[in-house]
């Protein structure tokens, strides 16, 4: 099951104020890292990686964390989203984009991966700039959810 996420229209295209804000708003939490986390967690989490900027938690349980990148202007253009358990990316797509029509896939039993956006068909937009929305399943992890969203840039 997927964290509780803002529409995307709330993170992207916004500051990192704002974005921040809507995750809040959400019941994400700004990023401090919790006594005990083992070093299995942190990989499944991809904390290996870098610092989230908030997170999730079930309970006393890091659930969930999220990053976000902006442009030089301030604004978010990227967000990443790593949980412990999977989601169903068909169903977190339809949650975040409406009707996202069918995704390109790839991969396989280890890994597999689905991709809306432009490449797809997807017309969704935001602030003009078209929506990618990636999301992968890994094995190696449970399956966990990996998911990027993303304004595709022109230029």
């Amino acid at each position: 099951m997927a964290p509780p996420l803002p529409p995307l229209d709330r993170i992207l295209g916004r500051t990192r104020g704002e974005a921040l804000d809507a995750l809040a708003a959400a019941g994400w939490r700004a990023w401090a890292t919790p006594l005990g986390l083992d070093a299995d967690r942190r990989r499944a989490l991809n904390l290996d990686l870098g610092d989230p900027d908030v997170s999730f938690a079930v309970g006393n349980a890091l659930a969930a964390v999220a990053r976000l990148e902006a442009d030089r202007a301030g604004r978010v253009t990227h967000l990443e989203v790593v949980a412990t358990e999977p989601a169903a990316p068909v169903a977190l797509a339809a949650e975040l984009l409406g009707e996202p029509g069918e995704p390109r896939t790839a991969g396989g039993a280890d890994a597999r991966e689905w991709v809306w956006g432009p490449e797809s068909g997807l017309r969704k937009a935001i602030g003009g700039e078209p929506v990618r929305l990636w999301i992968c399943a890994e094995r190696a992890y449970g399956d966990r959810l990996w998911m990027v969203a993303s304004l595709v840039r022109r230029g």
